[in-house]
């Protein structure tokens, strides 16, 4: 089943990326939130019921969901995370039907310019040559606004300003790790430097880890903290996507708890 540009094997238990090429043997929390998410898709499926036990395993604790949402987000990614919806105090719902549209956009390019080429083709074979420009003009011009609008989208989660700020620190092992934030202000960023920093002593407990660049930012009103980690791991490249929501009055965003599970290290 494709879910953005993942792939999901239930039988296998794996979830594929398929413009990364990186592959996730769900656990047994993720893999059941998953599995019925998409038995209920587009419905609203509660906690206690996405954490129900069996005969072979025990119930999940509600924060064993929680994070079992967290964790299959981020290997969606930040075009496709809105997939799984938070609706507040009753659930999570899958959102199938909205986001195929988007999985699709490459194949419909190639299939508007096939059929662009096809039918230069045809009028060139017929001699139409004045029906052909007026017709290949107006096709042209379709595919470019197509493309433009997905490019934009493809794009609005990178940045192209220059950092506010970069630090590296270097593990036990010797590999640096660099720590790269951006802001739209050059002032009034002491949350992301705060954050940037225990981040950074999170990494700093490691021997080794996979990451070696982390981008980091804070939304306009400081309620949502965007990572994202670049690495490589057994010759093969690794990105990772994670967002963090608090919407309390004192955030604290990034916990010794929250570090411990994310799993910064090999």
């Amino acid at each position: 089943m494709l879910l953005g540009d993942c792939l999901f094997d239930r039988q296998r238990g794996l979830l594929t990326n398929q413009v990364s090429g990186e592959q996730w043997h769900l656990p047994r929390a993720e893999l059941q939130v998953l599995s019925l998410l998409i038995d209920n898709q587009n419905k609203v499926v509660a906690k206690q019921i996405l954490g129900a036990g069996d005969e072979e395993y025990s119930a999940l604790s509600d924060s064993s969901v929680t994070r079992a949402v967290f964790m299959l987000r981020s290997f969606l990614g930040p075009l496709h995370e809105q997939m799984i919806e938070t609706v507040k105090g009753k659930g999570y719902r899958l959102h199938i039907d909205k986001y195929v549209s988007e999985s699709n956009q490459h194949t419909r390019f190639r299939e508007l310019k096939a059929n662009y080429n096809a039918m230069i083709t045809y009028l060139f074979g017929q001699h139409h040559r004045v029906l052909k420009a007026w017709v290949g003009v107006l096709v042209l011009v379709l595919f470019v606004l197509v493309s433009v609008q997905w490019i934009l989208a493809a794009q609005a989660v990178v940045h192209h300003s220059a950092p506010y700020s970069t630090h590296s620190i270097t593990l036990d092992s010797g590999q640096k790790i660099t720590f790269i934030s951006y802001a739209k202000s050059k002032t009034n960023n002491t949350s992301l430097v705060t954050l940037s920093s225990r981040l950074a002593r999170g990494f700093a407990q490691c021997k080794t880890s996979s990451w070696q660049q982390v981008y980091l930012s804070l939304s306009h009103d400081k309620q949502v903290f965007n990572i994202t980690m670049r690495g490589e791991k057994l010759g093969q490249s690794l990105v990772r996507n994670l967002k963090l929501t608090d919407y309390r009055q004192q955030k604290s965003f990034v916990s010794d708890r929250w570090l411990t599970e994310v799993s910064l290290c090999e």
